[in-house]
């Protein structure tokens, strides 16, 4: 639920009289990584971060739901109060990945580490510069807003592609909210994430840029959150089945020689599917034996028709490497070349 008009206001009144001493901390926090970075990359740090809370200073409307804002606002009282730091990555090149949020398990300080590609193109397409800082802000928040649950998604796949997914949606919010009403020319990568938001709810973004199926994970994950609750083991374990036995279907009713746009969204289901279902597959025999889990390989020998459709999907995926890793690389390369 949406909070009362007054609430962001005073949030947003809060950053402000804290920009002084968001400043002393950045360069204070900057200053402890010197020596692994170029001065010039540590300043141009502070110039963006500078940017970025001016961006964040104009208020919406009040029926806008700012989750860019809300999210900067979390790290910025975690950088005042010493627990989020920002370092340039002195190995990464890259733009896509170039703001990624780091937790170490046992440590206080967490970091936000950029790279000299993002920094670079600040002066040239600041757009996206702001949209990527977002989605690691966005991702920093979650982290703020409840440790134990983000800790768990890094090894959990199905719920860091969810987290993956959020962090999109703030993204687009932040170009439809904030960025095209000030003036901010867009790149090619900025005007995709609005268009995938507009049109299919990032169903394309999750397609190409993170190789997942989100009507599949969607569907998965529905599944998953239902056995939970009222769904029976049998109803699970036909939904999975049922499903791979589709996803095979429509794989093997593609002509060979079709076009990659015709082949790829159909593998990079069944890969979805494949990397989703064993969690699922496992639940249903590991959910009351917490003491005492089966492994995999137990599971298999006690789930015949699951394993038969898993192996055909392998041998389809194992089939389709080669092309998933090939649009995959080049959407890739046309956003960071850009």
């Amino acid at each position: 639920m949406m909070s009362p008009p007054e609430e962001p206001m005073l949030r947003l009144k809060s950053v402000i009289r804290s920009l002084f001493f968001i400043s002393i901390v950045l360069i204070l926090s900057i200053s402890l990584s010197a020596r692994e970075s170029e001065t010039n990359y540590d300043q141009k740090i502070v110039q963006v971060l500078e940017g970025y809370q001016k961006l964040m200073s104009v208020p919406l409307d009040s029926d806008v739901e700012d989750t860019a804002e809300h999210a900067w606002y979390i790290c910025s009282q975690a950088i005042n109060k010493g627990f989020l730091r920002f370092t340039v990555d002195p190995v990464s090149d890259s733009l896509l990945q170039g703001a990624r949020f780091f937790a170490e398990p046992g440590k206080n300080i967490t970091h936000i580490i950029v790279t000299t590609n993002l920094l670079d193109i600040w002066s040239v397409t600041p757009s996206t510069a702001f949209v990527i800082l977002t989605g690691a802000f966005q991702d920093a928040s979650n982290f703020f807003q409840d440790p134990p649950s983000w800790g768990e998604s890094l090894s959990d796949t199905m719920e860091r592609l969810f987290m993956r997914l959020d962090m999109y949606n703030v993204e687009a919010r932040l170009i439809r909210d904030r960025l095209l009403p000030s003036g901010f020319l867009l790149s090619p990568y900025d005007s995709y994430i609005l268009d995938s938001f507009e049109k299919d709810e990032l169903a394309s973004v999750i397609l190409y840029l993170e190789r997942f199926s989100l009507p599949v994970a969607r569907g998965m994950y529905e599944a998953r959150l239902g056995f939970e609750e009222d769904v029976t083991e049998s109803d699970l374990r036909d939904f999975v089945n049922n499903l791979g036995t589709q996803l095979l279907e429509g794989r093997n009713a593609i002509l060979p020689g079709s076009e990659d746009s015709v082949i790829y969204p159909l593998a990079v289901a069944v890969h979805t599917w494949l990397e989703f279902s064993p969690y699922l597959i496992a639940r249903i025999h590991n959910r009351d034996r917490v003491d005492n889990p089966l492994s995999f390989d137990q599971i298999l020998n006690l789930e015949p028709d699951y394993t038969e459709t898993r192996r055909l999907l392998e041998a389809s995926r194992t089939g389709d490497m080669p092309l998933m890793n090939h649009v995959a690389e080049e959407t890739l390369k046309g956003f960071e070349s850009r």
